[in-house]
This record gives C-alpha cells, structure tokens and sequence, in this order.
C-alpha cells in the first residue's frame, strides 16, 4: 500500500471518528491538536484550542469576582492545575506524532483536501503564492495564536468583556463548516444580541466564506493562518515523528518540492553532508514529499529511532 493512500485511509476514517464518534460513545478527551470542532454533538475528540481558552479565561477568576485572600489563590491553584493537566495531554500528544495531527488527523485539514480534489476534478488551476508573500503571510497564523492567548486571559483578569472568553472559536471558521456535516446549520445564523456578538458573526461568517473560496484555489491554504499550526511548531524541537534527509541519496529532481501541497522547499534546498531533520514552520507533517521522492532513502519518516517510512523507486509501503 502506497503512503499517499493510507493517509488517505487514516484522514477519513479520523475524519469519521472525530466528527460522529459521539454518536458511539467514543471520547478522546478534550486536548486533541486538532480542528476538531466541539461545537458538534457528535465530537469525539474535542481541540484543545476550547479548553486552552476556557483556563486561561477561569485562571485568575477568583482573585477578581471572589474577596481575594488565601481562598482566591487556593481557587486559582486548583485552576492552574486543571489547566495543567489540560496542557501536558496536549505537549504529549503533539511531542509523540508532531505535525502529522495535521496532514493525517485534523477533520477541517480533510475538508480543504477536498475541496482541493473538487478544484483538480473541474481542471481549475491552482492558485500560486510567491515565496516572499507565502512567508509574510505564514507569520499570521502567530499572531491568531497571541489573540487566542491574550484575551481569554484579559477576560479572566477582569479587562476585557465575557465575550473574548472563547475569541478563537468566535471567529473560527471550522464552528461555521463542520457543523454541517452533522446536518447543523445554527452558526450561519446572525447573532445580533450585542454589538459584540454582532462584530463576530460577521467576521466568522466571512471568514468561512473567504476559506471555503481559497481552499479551493489554492491547496490547505487555512493551514497558512491556523493557531492550531503554530501551537503545534512551538515544540518542534521536542517531536518524536520527523522527517529526515539523507543528502547523498538525494537525485536533486525537486519531486518533493513539487508534491507539497504547502509549497515548501526545505527538502529540496537541504544540502547538508549529514542527516537533516527537516520540519518547515507551514510544515503538516503529511511526508507527501517523501513519498514523492524517488530516491534510495533520501527523505525519511521517522519516530525516535525507528524508520516508518523510506523513499524509494517504488514508492510503497
């Protein structure tokens, strides 16, 4: 069996699970690296983009809407803890399969895969993106994750009103788009409740269009702005699943830089003497561009010490 095929395998079959596993009683907690929307009934795994915002907005509660003292720090310790317990689920996760959440598990990642799909069925050409553009735009998905981060936590500190308390999913497009797949059609409504209320709902609804639209003309292009990625790249460093170039295999054919749907090039322009671990910043850890390579073991997937996958002529498993 090809790679590329049971990816495609493991992204549906996740896609299933994550988005109507609820309906079977799965649970898979609520720390999953993924866009796997909570606003769906039937979620069985829950991203922990919610949770994260959630204990940042409960963090520091106590100390501003109880009397203070002993009790109010014994509160935001229990806090702390929860969150705690929260976040490390989440590092390990991401430590033991790294940017592979993305290109194989996260349902919103399969959505735009086929949206991809339907623009190759209808001969529409892809969009292109200049490198210098690609890489200021790339920077974006940072600053989405500081808004993630900043205003729950003004919201726990009493500055900013309760409606920053969830600022991500407000305007995220997946609580727009996956609910459909469940046949839920509230979020395209108008909440006109509060100013507030009203500045997100338009936001969210024209966010959701603006990435149905450039998901079609341009391959996973949400991927460029999603927190979740950059979330994820923060512990790089650490991750067990990698993708490693062995330069004096490499047939310098540019396969690998062609087959990304990110359209990076790090595994191409690599030239060290030694193995190099490779993980561009917009990497999704898919390894299509490893199985794009026709090279004897020049690119390779690999977790800790142990070699999943390696290219080769044959390109199969």
């Amino acid at each position: 069996m090809s790679l590329n095929r049971l990816r495609l395998i493991v992204q549906h079959l996740s896609f299933f699970v994550l988005t109507y596993g609820g309906y079977f009683r799965i649970s898979l907690g609520n720390s999953v690296p993924c866009l796997s929307c909570p606003f769906i009934a039937s979620c069985s795994g829950r991203c922990y983009l919610m949770i994260y915002q959630r204990g940042l907005s409960n963090l520091f509660g106590p100390l501003v809407y109880a009397s203070g003292g002993f009790e109010g720090w014994d509160l935001v310790w229990d806090n702390f803890k929860n969150f705690l317990v929260g976040f490390s689920l989440f590092v390990l996760l991401v430590v033991v399969l790294g940017k592979s959440w993305c290109g194989w598990v996260c349902p919103f990642g399969v959505v735009q895969d086929w949206l991809g799909r339907l623009r190759r069925l209808f001969k529409v050409r892809e969009s292109e993106i200049g490198p210098l553009t690609k890489k200021r735009l790339s920077t974006v998905k940072y600053v989405v994750l500081a808004y993630v981060s900043f205003f729950p936590l003004m919201v726990g500190l009493g500055w900013v009103p309760r409606e920053f308390s969830l600022a991500w999913c407000r305007i995220c497009p997946a609580k727009v788009l996956m609910p459909l797949f469940v046949g839920d059609f509230a979020a395209l409504s108008m909440d006109s409740g509060t100013l507030i209320m009203t500045a997100f709902s338009l936001t969210i609804l024209g966010l959701a269009a603006l990435t149905l639209v450039g998901s079609f003309l341009k391959d996973r292009l949400f991927c460029l702005f999603c927190p979740m990625l950059a979330f994820i790249n923060l512990f790089q460093r650490w991750q067990l699943l990698r993708l490693v170039k062995v330069p004096r295999s490499c047939l310098g054919c540019g396969s690998c830089r062609s087959g990304c749907a990110m359209d990076n090039d790090a595994s191409y322009r690599e030239k060290s003497p030694k193995e190099t671990r490779l993980y561009a910043p917009d990497c999704l850890g898919c390894f299509k561009c490893a199985a794009s390579c026709s090279s004897e073991g020049g690119l390779n997937a690999r977790l800790g010490p142990i070699t999943l996958f390696s290219s080769n002529r044959k390109k199969s498993l």
